[in-house]
């Protein structure tokens, strides 16, 4: 398949955005990544980095004339604030061209819709979510689930994959979704995307276990790039006197694990914790290229293809 599969990082931060002389390289935005296969848009998680990609994509459209719709899939591995923050000062959730689909887990019991509406809720924020000119479809999902895009529709299909009510051609992107309830408190989907023979798992905000995530490790079996939370260090996982253990993040050792038993061909290390500088964070991709030789960190604006 011809299609080119790309994988843009517009935010690789945890917790914060962390903007100065010390995140140049890397970037200060909070987690988003933009997939791109033919002509469909897949946005991964709303932190701050959202705020340019969505000015790159309205930028792009009009200059292309806008013609038809600006039509955008959002996938959120969670709802914690560091993925969601930038989602207000998403320029394409104010265009009347846009269509968003919009994908999430339940969150305590709440809709997907329902959080991000009451993250737009005055105080919170001037213009509450429904008032935005967009259309917008919302969809709380689980791992009952596939999505799928017949091309060159850009228009997502959510299917129950134990439903065998669905056909899957050559030229059919399909999104798998798996549950991690290794972080707090409600735990996170992890996304595996697939096209044409290629496939990319995104699992951030996971922590790993003894003999390694045999859960992930299945799911992200023979995928060509596995992006993956490596937020703290050894150290500061178990510095005291404030261990990171159980805050629901992996250090790289858990990562590369991760990645060799389920036979990855990349691994991209992600979530980078808000306190690491350039250089610490440089130092380090020197030092795990050691014990997996196809690794990188990753670093705003970095697009790769597979």
């Amino acid at each position: 398949m011809k299609d080119e599969f790309k994988i843009t990082f517009w935010g690789v931060r945890g917790s914060y955005p962390v903007p100065g002389e010390d995140t140049v390289h890397f970037g200060g935005s909070t987690t988003c990544v933009e997939v791109t296969i033919s002509n469909v848009t897949i946005i991964v998680d709303a932190g701050t980095g959202i705020v340019r990609l969505g000015n790159a994509i309205a930028a792009s459209y009009f200059k292309n004339g806008a013609k038809g719709p600006l039509e955008l899939t959002l996938l959120f591995t969670h709802l914690h604030h560091d993925h969601t923050q930038g989602f207000p000062f998403f320029t394409p959730l104010y265009l009347e061209q846009s269509k968003l689909h919009l994908f999430g887990p339940l969150n305590f019991g709440d809709e997907i819709q329902v959080v991000l509406e009451r993250s737009m809720t005055p105080p919170n924020f001037p213009i509450d979510l429904l008032s935005s000119s967009s259309i917008k479809q919302f969809a709380t999902i689980g791992e009952q689930h596939l999505i799928l895009f017949h091309l060159p529709k850009r228009s997502p299909i959510l299917i129950n994959r134990f439903h065998k009510t669905y056909e899957i051609k050559d030229k059919t992107i399909v999104v798998k979704v798996m549950r991690d309830f290794s972080h707090p408190a409600n735990g996170v989907l992890v996304y595996r995307i697939e096209c044409g023979g290629k496939s990319l798992v995104f699992a951030t905000d996971v922590e790993g276990f003894l003999f390694g995530n045999a859960k992930l490790i299945h799911f992200a079996r023979g995928a060509d790039m596995l992006i993956h939370d490596a937020q703290y260090s050894a150290e500061q996982y178990t510095a005291l006197p404030t261990p990171r253990q159980g805050f629901g993040h992996s250090i790289p050792e858990m990562a590369i694990e991760v990645g060799k038993k389920a036979d990855v061909k990349k691994l991209v290390l992600t979530h980078h914790d808000p306190m690491s500088t350039d250089a610490q964070l440089e130092r380090n991709e020197t030092k795990y290229k050691g014990q997996f030789p196809n690794l990188l960190y990753a670093r705003e604006g970095l697009t790769l293809t597979i």
